[in-house]
């Protein structure tokens, strides 16, 4: 039972790192183009 709830745990943390990894890669890719275009334009 206690290894069942730690592996939850760990599940709910690597999920949130996910989406957090998730969301600042969309982030990063936006802020990313949005420099690039300007640039790349001129």
């Amino acid at each position: 039972m206690k290894h069942n709830k730690r592996f939850k745990k760990d599940f709910q943390r690597a999920a949130f790192l996910l989406c957090v990894g998730f969301c600042g890669y969309g982030v990063m890719r936006k802020l990313g183009s949005s420099v690039v275009s300007p640039l790349s334009g001129r």
